[in-house]
């Protein structure tokens, strides 16, 4: 175990910047993940309104531009700065390991993965939960990050978890000490007021108390646009009026709009609602874990306290009873 000093700890951050690209949490009109050009405007306890996803997984992204019948690929760029983002929470940084598993091991896209190796992983633990939102306690998260910092009064204890995050280190070892504190089990845990008690959902399908969030939806996808898990993207051709240029875009798309599952001929196989609102929480909760062995969701409670109505999706399933 290492750690920190917070009087040196900006010292730090200013040395991470001369090289690096650094990002953290800030609040602007709200919070988020934004690069950093001066440290006084990190705020590392925030649990950010947006999650970090954008910076891998890009809200758009041209993938191909033809003219003229030549077509051309943007050019990978090799000789970007690291990156170092720091702040992640928990639930972030499990969010990152499921896009991982979509981005970099499902199939291999070249375009995230350029971003991921050339980032490190900072978290920060949190002492207790954000808000009455956050049910992460409930869900399947693992130890997942380069680096972990441990808020201890007048330190940060660090924790290595790659050897990534070793190096790192090793780079910046002047700022780290060694120590004789160590990490108790309840250090690493943090106990939410909201819990999804239910760990198998397949029985309840059918319940007529999906109504209770159906009819207050308002199919906005403000909770799949918050998510930091979810990675469905849509492919957009942009023509321009004389036939002659094109670009081919990658767009995030959200599987509560509409259109998201409408094919050729016009058909769209989830036409209601409540389809596409159990859709979610399904692939969220069982159909993904189903596939992997574990939930998609990772409990930031960013869906609910995004959503225009609060619809709390795990109280609704704690509340269901199965139909006999």
């Amino acid at each position: 175990m290492l750690k920190i000093n917070k009087l040196s700890f900006n010292d730090f951050l200013t040395d991470i910047m001369r090289y690096n690209e650094l990002v953290a949490p800030v609040k602007t009109d709200e919070s988020r993940f934004e690069v950093i050009k001066d440290i006084s405007r990190i705020q590392m306890d925030l649990h950010t309104y947006f999650p970090a996803k954008k910076f891998f997984f890009k809200k758009q992204q041209t993938l191909y531009a033809a003219e003229n019948n030549r077509f051309t690929v943007p050019e990978m760029v090799t000789d970007k700065k690291q990156r170092v983002m720091i702040g992640l929470k928990r639930c972030d940084l499990n969010s990152i390991k499921r896009q991982d598993m979509m981005f970099m091991k499902e199939t291999t896209d070249p375009y995230y993965a350029e971003e991921r190796e050339r980032t490190i992983l900072i978290g920060h633990h949190c002492n207790q939960p954000f808000d009455d939102y956050c049910f992460c306690s409930s869900m399947d998260l693992g130890d997942f990050y380069d680096l972990m910092l441990y808020d201890k009064d007048d330190a940060y204890l660090v924790e290595i978890g790659s050897e990534k995050g070793r190096n790192f280190v090793d780079r910046y070892r002047k700022y780290f000490w060694d120590t004789d504190l160590f990490l108790r089990a309840e250090d690493r845990r943090i106990e939410t007021k909201l819990q999804l008690n239910k760990r198998d959902i397949s029985p309840y399908y059918y319940s007529p108390d999906w109504k209770k969030g159906v009819d207050i939806c308002f199919s906005c996808a403000a909770c799949v646009t918050l998510c930091p898990s979810c990675y469905c993207f849509d492919l957009h051709e942009e023509i321009d009026a004389k036939l002659c240029k094109s670009e081919m875009k990658r767009n995030w798309d959200s599987c509560q709009l509409h259109c998201f599952t409408k094919v050729a001929g016009g058909h769209i196989f989830r036409e209601t609602r409540e389809d596409r609102f159990k859709h979610r929480i399904y692939h969220q909760i069982q159909y993904f874990k189903d596939r992997h062995g574990m939930s998609l969701c990772t409990g930031c409670g960013r869906c609910i306290r995004g959503c225009p109505t609060r619809i709390n999706f795990i109280q609704i399933l704690n509340e269901m009873k199965e139909q006999t």
